[in-house]
């Protein structure tokens, strides 16, 4: 946090506060934040990342919390400075509170990340040349809590179109 003591422009103080919302949220990685660093004059890209994490946090933990933590870890920049940290969350607060939200809910909750699929043509097998079919292979990739877990089958295309009308009748 020292690092920012540094910081006497406001529009680059505002960015940084704002990109540190945008990395807590998920729209930049660590190595966009890395690269930004130069972009915004800072030396030291790993101390400025270091920053961006804290302030991440300290969002974070304001809307878990939801009351009004005070300021004391931003006590190295100068006041003025220090009222910009709550103007930009009041700001990005809908942003904020929707991403802890669903951190949360993803702790108690089943979820699927991705999944992948893959369709092969199968033509003939031992038995006779002319069996000819298709087979499909689906594999889910679901999180509980920190737990990755992944889930693959195959089925043959009559099952695949059984499926298919399944999930088109569920959400309709």
């Amino acid at each position: 946090m020292d690092l920012l003591r540094n910081v006497d422009n406001k529009e680059i103080f505002t960015e940084v506060l704002h990109l540190a919302i945008d990395y807590l949220i998920g729209n930049i990685n660590e190595a966009q934040t890395i690269r930004l660093s130069h972009k915004y004059g800072f030396k030291n890209s790993d101390d400025f990342l270091l920053s961006i994490r804290i302030i991440s946090k300290y969002y974070e933990n304001f809307a878990i919390e939801t009351t009004s933590e005070n300021l004391s870890k931003f006590s190295c920049i100068n006041p003025e400075m220090s009222r910009l940290v709550t103007t930009v969350l009041a700001a990005r607060q809908p942003e904020v509170t929707k991403h802890v939200g669903q951190l949360e809910y993803m702790k108690s909750t089943n979820f699927l990340e991705s999944f992948v699929w893959d369709t092969r043509l199968i033509l003939g097998d031992s038995n006779l040349g002319g069996n000819i079919y298709q087979i499909t292979t689906i594999g889910l990739s679901y999180r509980h809590s920190n737990m990755q877990n992944k889930l693959l089958f195959e089925m043959n295309y009559k099952i695949l179109c059984d499926l298919i009308c399944l999930l088109e009748n569920s959400l309709a």
